[in-house]
């Protein structure tokens, strides 16, 4: 009736608009609803209390033992009794949802909120004329509607706390934070952040079961400690002190205070950084108030846990790990992560009540001790940067070890038995302690495969490392099999079926037992171990990665015949997948349990169902990666397999999923590459084992190297993992000479042409980047050049005869041009190459040789082809020919008709018209010229026929038609022989007056008045000859700009 009369009045006044009105019915003050509130609130405690499940437990046990005693039969009246109950168990629950409406109403209209998250939902709800919108205006506002919500936040759940959001939020604006008398030196902050010392007393008060008193001595130290500050916080806070002592506590839990739920790398960010104080501050401000909440502690240490554990993890996947050590702001964040959750963590140990959250937070501590002194990514590189074991990484591991001991004492748990033989371990003590750990843990949980794994993965280890003819380790070992009947084999061959617990380096033992009986012992054990974490990767445990480096790497400790082999084979299954033939198959190992597993397979089979109990965190993921990868490049360089591991070396340098994470690896990839490439090179057997790949095909290999890698070829051989003098920055460079050589001595004109290109965009300036870069540009210019002139040498037509009739027939009175060659000259090179590699090949010596004042004459149809070739070589040989020094012993002059020698030979002085003073590459472009179209013309002309035929090629417009419109220079008469012999100061560039020719035979003029007029047939037939040869004439993706000047050489300057 008191609840229907309240609505009903709370409707009326609604109907004219002052349900919220004040007393004289002005503003929005609520009276009446503040009255209506107060009201349903007490009628809602007590009946909460006829509702109380333990007071109806006690009235049917009551009725129950009433019932027992009179041992009555009526069921009738049982069943009526029933029914009373039920009708008023009915009422009440009517009742209380009565209630619950009212109050959600009033307190809808009194503070625009919707207390009540679980009677009704907000659409129920009228919305009145003068209802607040909870735009609450002062604090005397905000600590009124703070003081009617208080008591029904005590008793909502979390998630009944976030429809309190809005309101606890427009609260806070008007409390940001406590006063600022109180955040003056504030005593929390420098808790958190003050000396060490403030831990051990924190731990003696824990292990002594100290006072209230003496906890709080340490949060607010000085003469007169928690009391004057206590009494600060009052005076400042009034008249306000409730809001401060209890807005905070309940923000944090209607807010979201963590932030995992954030994207990937957030953390790393200042954002990331600045949300997590500002959730912290909400703790902090609840623990000025309150420093004896557990609540706040435990929430305070789990949000610095929680920082640190995401930018560990987001840190090893997002940043290398050279940026990270000289990222001194987020090293500094974790440090002071680590500092916060350990002393958080204490003080929410010493005001833990129950046993189960004493045992979490002795595990949290002991994690967190445990985390700082793991060698992983991105503090350490298992490499070179590791953690260094001095007196702070001791005290971190005897922490954690107390730490893990405590906890199993309250409770005993798999968890922590693993974890204390794991830190048995770190801490050099006896491997049969660590042993029986890790076999309670296997009681404990007998599904787990993380404790079998880390027992066998541990024999193995000692196994490898001192158990060879070592009697105390073998017995040690032997008691922890895998398999019973092979611990009884093992014991009763050495006489022995009780555990040894001698020191290991006991060598008494030994005398007593046969070494060949010690070395059967050791095979059986370990043959032992590798079969138990054989059982680790079997069936839906074949991604447990941990147990498959463990295989690979026992494998390869033992070093028998094939052992290299089968480690590779076990590893590569991380590294290959259907898809891919080199890619990381590996995933982070989740120990939650995945829908649908079968939890029983092998019903009626002796051996245990083993699954992953145990997850892993992304950064100890990303050590595992980095760990197997260098592993499984050394198998692959001990196996020689080549082509897996360039397939290694390709994905390490090009994969983008792992780049941050492994980019220092790649170095160590190239480095085993490389000696399993050079070793291929040196000898035969390795070539055939590597599938008779031929030396010039692995010599193009280490060319690509060359070109991919050349600024990191000088560190190769000092990187650890490498380690090899023979690859020296001297002897890789040996083997690119080598490849040019070779390339040099099968003329390959077309491959040497594609690899100056390559090398020329591939080093701008290779003179200013490195001499061992620079003497390989010009090993490579001066082998295109001499393969050029091996060429032309090789299709340059011989005179047949001394018969006039064999003679070249110029084209009326036209010049002809004579080429004399040198070979003693051209057998000497640059200095710069290596010696071994220096002159041109002997075998053709005898094709230079036969060069000796030729006339160049168009070649035979035969070669006609071939000349065209060359012909488009040698122009981009002209064009970007910039390195070296081209040899000498190339001479080209010119002869008049009238004076042509017989063979070759000047019959007169005066016949010779003038030496031809040009560079290497523009004699060489005058030659093939003159070999494609049987005359002579001015180098400049000839240039300029070059350039239109290949801009004609690059716009892609050539056809019959349009090509015979480009007609080739006219011939060159002996009118413009004075211009001719003026050739090289009036169309040369200047440097090239220091590559005069001084071998050139005797030269001579002509007379000024002799004419030239070209014979009409000749000029025709020629004319037709640039649309058959033209189009290829186009040169392979030069980005050169084309020469426009006359002479056509002044791109070519540094020619030589």
């Amino acid at each position: 009736m008191q609840v229907d009369l309240i609505v009903a009045v709370h409707d009326l006044l609604a109907e004219y608009g002052l349900c919220c009105a004040g007393r004289d019915g002005q503003g929005e003050e609520g009276t009446f609803l503040k009255f209506a509130v107060k009201h349903l609130m007490a009628l809602d405690v007590k009946l909460k209390s006829q509702l109380n499940p333990n007071g109806m437990e006690g009235d049917s046990l009551l009725k129950s033992g009433r019932a027992e005693d009179s041992v009555t039969d009526d069921r009738s009246i049982c069943d009526d009794k029933h029914n009373s109950e039920d009708e008023e168990e009915s009422e009440l629950e009517e009742m209380q949802s009565s209630i619950d409406s009212a109050l959600d109403q009033a307190f809808f209209c009194l503070y625009g909120l919707k207390i009540n998250p679980d009677s009704c939902s907000e659409d129920d709800l009228a919305v009145h004329k003068n209802a607040s919108r909870g735009d609450y205006q002062t604090k005397e506002q905000c600590a009124d509607v703070f003081q009617y919500v208080l008591p029904y936040a005590k008793e909502l759940s979390k998630t009944g706390l976030v429809k309190l959001r809005r309101v606890l939020r427009a609260i806070r604006k008007h409390f940001p934070q406590p006063p600022s008398e109180i955040l003056v030196n504030n005593p929390l902050d420098n808790f958190l952040d003050g000396p060490d010392s403030c831990e051990k007393i924190l731990c003696e008060i824990y292990d002594t079961h100290g006072s209230r008193e003496a906890v709080l001595n340490v949060l607010f130290p000085g003469e007169r400690g928690y009391e004057a500050f206590k009494k600060l916080s009052a005076d400042s806070s009034e008249p306000y002190s409730d809001v401060y002592g209890s807005l905070y506590h309940y923000i944090t839990e209607a807010e979201d205070t963590s932030p995992s739920d954030k994207y990937t790398g957030f953390v790393l960010k200042k954002e990331g950084g600045e949300f997590v104080e500002q959730s912290a501050n909400l703790f902090k401000y609840d623990l000025l108030y309150n420093p004896l909440r557990f609540e706040s502690w435990q929430r305070l240490s789990s949000l610095y846990d929680e920082e640190v554990d995401l930018l560990l993890n987001d840190g090893s996947k997002h940043i290398s790990i050279l940026d990270w050590r000289t990222n001194t702001a987020l090293i500094q964040r974790v440090e002071a992560g680590r500092r916060h959750s350990r002393r958080s963590l204490m003080m929410s140990l010493i005001l833990a009540k129950t046993i189960p959250d004493q045992v979490e937070m002795h595990e949290l501590l002991a994690l967190v001790y445990y985390d700082s002194v793991q060698n992983v990514v991105p503090f350490y590189d298992q490499r070179s940067i590791l953690p260094v074991k001095d007196a702070t990484w001791d005290i971190n591991c005897q922490n954690s070890l107390k730490q893990f001991e405590k906890a199993f004492e309250l409770l005993s748990q798999w968890l922590h038995a693993f974890y204390l033989g794991k830190l048995c371990e770190k801490l050099g003590q006896s491997p049969a302690k660590a042993f029986s750990y890790y076999k309670k843990a296997i009681t404990l949980n007998p599904t787990a495969v993380d404790p079998v794994y880390r027992m066998h993965a541990s024999r193995l280890k000692l196994l490898y490392t001192r158990g060879k003819q070592n009697l105390n380790v073998i017995q040690v070992v032997a008691d922890y099999t895998y398999n019973q009947s092979t611990k009884e084999n093992v014991l009763s061959m050495l006489g022995s079926s009780e555990q040894n617990d001698n020191a290991l380096d006991d060598a008494e033992g030994n005398k007593l037992v046969k070494p060949d009986l010690l070395d059967k012992a050791w095979h059986i054990l370990y043959d032992d171990c590798l079969h138990a974490l054989g059982t680790c990767v079997e069936g839906e445990l074949k991604h447990f990665h941990k147990a498959r480096y463990k295989l690979a790497q026992g494998f390869y400790r033992r070093g028998e015949a094939g052992d290299l082999e089968r480690a590779k084979e076990e590893l590569s299954f991380c590294f290959k997948s259907t898809r891919s033939s080199f890619t990381v198959n590996m995933w982070e190992i989740d120990g939650a349990v995945r829908k649908g597993r079968r939890k029983n397979p092998n019903i009626g089979v002796s051996r245990k169902n083993l699954e992953v109990s145990l997850s892993e965190s992304s950064r100890k993921f990303i050590t595992c990666i980095r760990k197997y990868m260098i592993l499984y490049l050394d198998l692959l360089e001990k196996n020689m397999d080549l082509w897996t591991l360039e397939r290694a070396y390709t994905y390490l340098r090009t994969d983008k999923r792992f780049a941050l994470c492994l980019g220092d690896i790649v170095p160590v990839g190239l480095g085993k590459y490389l000696q399993v490439l050079t070793a291929a090179i040196r000898d035969p057997e390795i070539r055939r084992v590597c599938g008779d790949v031929s030396t010039e095909q692995l010599l193009e290999k280490m060319f690509g190297v060359f070109m991919d890698h050349a600024n990191m070829l000088a560190d190769i051989s000092t990187i650890p993992e490498v380690n090899s003098p023979e690859l020296s920055e001297s002897n890789l460079y040996g083997y690119i000479h080598q490849y040019i050589h070779l390339l040099e001595s099968d003329v390959r004109v077309d491959v040497l042409e594609a690899l100056n290109e390559k090398i020329r965009k591939r080093f701008k300036t290779p003179k200013l980047t490195n001499s061992n870069f620079a003497k390989i540009c010009k090993h490579a210019s001066l082998s295109w050049c001499r393969c050029i002139l091996i060429k032309l040498a090789s299709i340059t037509p011989l005179p047949e005869s001394m018969d006039t009739d064999n003679q070249p027939v110029p084209l009326s009175n036209g010049l002809l041009l004579y080429v004399d060659l040198q070979p003693d000259e051209l057998l000497i090179s640059s200095p710069d190459g290596p010696t071994q590699f220096k002159g041109l090949d002997m075998n053709w010596f005898e094709t230079l040789a036969r060069i000796k004042n030729i006339p160049i004459r168009q070649t035979s149809e035969d070669n006609m082809e071939t000349a065209v070739t060359v012909m488009k070589s040698t122009y981009n040989f002209y064009r970007d020919s910039s390195c070296g020094t081209f040899p000498s012993g190339i001479n080209l002059y010119t002869v008049t008709p009238s004076q042509a020698s017989v063979e070759g030979l000047l019959q007169q002085a005066p016949g010779i018209v003038d030496t031809l003073d040009l560079s290497i590459p523009r004699k060489l472009l005058l030659w093939v010229y003159t070999l494609v179209h049987g005359r002579y013309c001015n180098i400049s002309a000839v240039v300029k026929y070059c350039d239109e035929m290949k801009a004609r090629n690059k716009r892609g417009t050539l056809t019959a038609a349009a090509s015979s419109q480009v007609t080739p220079p006219a011939p060159h008469s002996s009118v413009s022989s004075h211009v001719t012999s003026k050739e090289k100061s009036a169309q040369t560039v200047s440097s090239e007056a220091q590559e005069a020719n001084a071998s050139a035979p005797v030269a001579a003029t002509v007379p000024l008045h002799q004419e030239a007029e070209g014979s009409a047939s000749l000029i025709a037939t020629e004319a037709q000859k640039p649309s058959a040869v033209a189009s290829q004439l186009s040169r392979s993706s030069s980005s050169r700009t084309m020469e426009s000047a006359p002479d056509g050489g002044q791109g070519n300057a540094g020619a030589a």
